[in-house]
C-alpha cells in the first residue's frame, strides 16, 4: 500500500514534492528549522490543503476523505497539544480508537500505559501531568488508534533518553509489522539507527530521499547544515554516529 505525493506544494514552504512511500517503512524526515518538515506532515495527514498537487492514500486523495474515515487510515501526533484536557490518561487514550473501536495495532490500553510508564497516571488529568508525561499519553493515544499510518511531529523532543528510545523501537516494531510511520526527527543519530527511509528537506524542496545511511551521508549533511561532520561506527551496536565540527558555527 502506498502514500503518493504527486508534485506537491504548500505556498513558499513547500515546493513540488513527488515522493511514493510504502508500508512498513519507518521514514524520518529530516532538516533544518524552517525547512517545512511540520508543514508536510500537516498535508499528509489531511488537516492542511496543499495549494497543489495531490496526496495519495491507497489511491485516494486524504483531503477528500471524512475525518472518521481519515482517522481509520492516519494517525497524527503533533508538537503541542493543548494543556487543559479534561480527560483522564486512560480516557485519553481510549479515545483513540473511536475509528477503530479497538486497539487495531496489537496494543491493549493496559499494555500501552505500562509500556510507556503510564500506569501510575490511568486516573490523573492529563492536564496535571508533565510535559514529557503528556507526550507519552499524546503518543499512546496514536499507537491505540490502529491507523495504517501515523505521522508524529518531533514526538521525543521532551523525552528522556530512555522513552526516546522506547518509543523509536516501538515505531519500528510497527513498522516491521506492516504500518507506514513517518516521523519528524532532529536527532540525526536516531534517525540513522531506527529509520529505513529518510526525507531531507532543504530550501523548502527534496534535497535527498532513500535509505537513510545513503541520504544522510557527509557532504549532504555538512550541505544542509553548514557544519563539516564525519560518520564512524559506534563500537556498541554498530549504529552510525556524527562529530561534527562546532567552531565553524562559532566564526559566522
Amino acid at each position: 500500500m502506498n502514500l503518493e505525493l504527486e508534485h506537491l506544494s504548500y505556498y513558499h514552504v513547500l515546493k513540488e514534492i513527488h515522493l511514493q512511500l510504502q508500508s512498513s517503512q519507518m521514514v524520518a524526515v529530516i532538516g533544518p528549522n524552517g525547512a517545512g518538515k511540520s508543514t508536510l506532515l500537516k498535508l499528509l495527514s489531511g488537516l492542511w490543503r496543499p495549494t497543489s498537487g495531490k496526496v495519495l492514500w491507497r489511491g485516494q486523495e486524504v483531503h477528500h476523505m471524512g475525518s472518521k474515515e481519515r482517522a481509520r487510515q492516519i494517525a497524527f501526533v503533533p508538537q503541542q497539544w493543548e494543556d487543559s484536557i479534561p480527560f483522564t490518561v486512560a480516557e485519553f487514550v481510549r479515545m483513540g480508537g473511536y475509528a477503530t473501536r479497538q486497539g487495531s495495532a496489537g496494543f491493549g490500553l493496559n499494555e500501552l500505559l505500562k509500556q510507556l510508564g503510564l500506569v501510575d497516571y490511568a486516573g490523573t488529568p492529563l492536564r496535571n501531568l508533565s510535559g514529557g508525561e503528556r507526550q507519552r499519553a499524546i503518543i499512546a493515544r496514536s499507537f491505540y488508534q490502529g491507523s495504517e499510518v501515523i505521522l508524529l511531529d518531533e514526538p521525543i523532543a521532551n523525552l528522556d533518553l530512555f522513552y526516546q528510545l522506547e518509543i523509536l523501537s516501538t515505531l519500528q516494531k510497527m513498522a516491521q509489522q506492516g504500518t507506514l510511520v513517518i516521523i519528524a526527527i532532529h536527532h540525526l543519530e536516531l534517525a540513522l539507527q531506527f529509520c529505513s527511509t529518510c526525507i531531507l528537506l532543504h530550501d523548502h524542496r527534496v534535497e535527498g530521499f532513500g535509505n537513510t545511511s545513503e541520504v544522510l551521508n557527509e557532504q549532504t549533511l555538512e550541505k544542509v547544515f553548514h557544519l563539516p561532520m564525519k560518520r564512524y561506527e559506534d563500537p556498541f551496536n554498530h549504529s552510525w554516529r556524527l562529530s561534527f565540527d562546532y567552531s565553524v558555527s562559532q566564526s559566522w
